[in-house]
Formats: C-alpha cells, structure tokens, sequence
C-alpha cells in the first residue's frame, strides 16, 4: 500500500480549470502523457484520459501496453517525459481527514509480523488519529468483508483470497479520495475473486471513492467499472472507451450471468483481439 499524504502526490500538477464543471466531473486528466524506461523501452505515448470523480475507471490492454506504468505515474512514483498530470484535488480533503491516494499492488505487502487489524490500520502509525476512532474504523472494515474472527490472525494463518481482502482494507482506511488498483485479484482463482468483487465494489461506493483499476480480466473489468479504456500496443495510448451501464448498486453475481454483460465482454475481447494483433496501433478513445 502507498499512501501519499495529505498533499497532492509529487509530480502531479494542480488542475488549471479548477472551478470550473469539467474540473468538478474529473478527478484526475491525463494530457497527451507520454513516458520511456532508462534503456529506450518506450512504455506510454501521447496518452489521454480523464478519470471521472466518484466513479470506477477500467483500464485493460496487450501486455507491456503500459498499464500499470500509467498507474506509478498517477501515484508520483514516476515522472511524465512528456504531457501534463491535472490533479483535481477534492474539496475539503484535508478537513475532513481524507487522504489524497492510495495504492494496492499486485504482490502481498502484508506485514508478517503483525496481525491482520494491526495491517489495516497500520496507516494510522504514520498519521496519527484518535486511537478510538482507528479501532472502530478497523473493525468496521473488517466487518464489511467478513473477517471480524479473523482481526487477530497473522497473515500466513488466512487463505489467498482473504490476505487481498486484508490487503485491500489496509489501503482504504486511510479513507483515500482516489485508490490505484494493480491487478489486485490476479492471484487468486475465479470463483474467489468473483466473491471478492462484491465486497470491494461496497466499499467503493459507500467511501465515494474514485478507482483506477488495471486489469487483466475483461469479467472484473464490467463487473466492478463505470467505464473501461482499452490501451493500444506499446506505446500505450487510449484506443477505445466503453461506458458500462450498470449502475451504482449491482449484484456482481446476477449481472455476470445477464446478456449485456456477455455482450460488453464481447465487445472489449474484440476490441483487445485488434490490439493483440502483430503491428496494430488503433487509436482513437472511441466512445461506446
């Protein structure tokens, strides 16, 4: 988990238009975002994307396509080579205890040493809150999710699909206003991390949290966002957008089993399929 404090993350530039409706309705505006690895590998080019406040954004697409280099960039881990970063910082983030960002990784960062509420809540090591509050926040959380019993276990003593559960709750109790998802389910088997979905898409949605999810799994994809970028062939740059028209309140498990989610995935498979194809470079943030 990478929590970046109070601040706007470093590298991210305030938003120019702020006061404005188009700055309200983004969170977040990737400008023409281009950027190379030391070694010439050149991992995103020209990319452009808004990231709606409030809402879950999908990205999907090839392999090496530059996905999760786009989420290091929206973290300030890395710098842009080119292009501009607008941070549309929420109103009252500061006031209301709010962290600006906050980050999962593919891989565990569970701490071994500790238990599982003293890895949720280990954020509030660094950035003090009454200690009450903490305890009821972290037991609210592990309530939501279902592992309550499991507060005092250590990671080696829960099975994979609860340690990305723990995982996850330790980057949303800092309450972030925007959360980077990398793949965080891409351990585990379908049917858990189906069963996951559910319990992650609640605490979205009940937090107001914006979600930039990078994903593998077209399934994951409709199932948890409001909206999927699919990027082209490296150099990543936005070759299509679909809205997904579910709503704010789903039941993960009967959408999946509907035509329009067989439809959508349709869709997305074929438009990755063009992108997969040797010398493709289709571009053009196509809405659907």
């Amino acid at each position: 988990m990478v929590d970046l404090g109070r601040g706007a993350p470093q590298g991210v530039q305030p938003d120019p238009i702020a006061g404005t409706a188009e700055a309200v309705r983004n969170a977040i505006v990737l400008d023409g975002v281009s950027f190379s690895y030391p070694g010439g590998v050149r991992a995103l080019g020209q990319l452009t994307l808004s990231i709606a406040s409030n809402r879950v954004t999908g990205i999907a697409g090839p392999s090496g396509c530059g996905k999760s280099t786009m989420l290091y960039l929206l973290a300030g881990l890395y710098r842009p080579e080119g292009g501009k970063i607008l941070w549309q910082t929420e109103p009252g983030a500061s006031a209301s205890g709010r962290h600006p960002l906050a980050m999962v990784f593919q891989k565990d960062t569970l701490l071994p040493w500790l238990t599982v509420s003293e890895n949720v809540g280990f954020s509030f090591t660094f950035n003090r809150i009454d200690q009450a509050e903490a305890k009821s926040r972290v037991d609210w959380l592990l309530e939501m999710v279902g592992l309550s019993e499991f507060a005092k276990a250590y990671p080696y003593q829960l099975s994979g699909g609860m340690r990305r559960r723990v995982a996850f709750l330790t980057a949303v109790a800092p309450f972030p206003s925007v959360l980077l998802l990398d793949e965080p389910f891409s351990s585990l088997d379908e049917p858990t991390r189906v069963a996951i979905h559910q319990d992650v898409l609640t605490i979205i949605r009940e937090m107001r949290m914006t979600v930039v999810l990078v994903t593998h799994d077209l399934g994951e994809a409709i199932s948890l966002c409001d909206e999927v970028a699919i990027l082209t062939r490296r150099p990543g740059s936005v070759a299509s957008r679909y809205e997904i028209p579910f709503g704010a309140e789903r039941n993960i498990l009967d959408l999946r089993q509907g035509r329009l989610f067989l439809e959508l995935y349709g869709q997305l498979w074929r438009e990755l399929s063009r992108q997969l194809e040797p010398g493709s470079k289709r571009s053009g943030a196509r809405d659907r």
